[in-house]
């Protein structure tokens, strides 16, 4: 697996060498998994129907945990390489809401935190 590299602020940059930074194996896979829980449904102008459905989860009156972490889960678990997610676990502490998780795959495993 191979993709585009991207820094802390989540844009694309140059490497050492000049070159459009990129990333392979269990790191390409960590910033694609990364990307797909951070993508909002429909804000991906070619597949409307792909990403994460916060307005309709987290980001309502009542707060719908177990959808969001429905809709996580198969978001991650529909990637190439990706074999299961466990671990799951969120918290809210002065209306921040946070969540960790373990994403198995072919190359190891990977810990994604939001």
């Amino acid at each position: 697996m191979i993709t585009i590299a991207t820094n802390s602020d989540n844009d694309i940059f140059i490497d050492s060498t000049g070159n459009l930074a990129m990333l392979t194996d269990i790191k390409a896979l960590a910033n694609v998994s990364k990307n797909a829980v951070l993508t909002n449904l429909g804000e991906a102008e070619y597949n409307q129907e792909y990403g994460i459905p916060y307005f309709e989860t987290i980001f309502t009156d009542t707060p719908k945990i177990d959808l969001l972490q429905a809709a996580q889960v198969a978001t991650l678990e529909n990637l190439e390489n990706v074999v299961r997610v466990s671990n799951y676990e969120y918290s809210e502490q002065n209306e921040v809401f946070s969540y960790s998780l373990i994403e198995h795959t072919t190359f190891g495993d990977i810990q994604i935190n939001g």
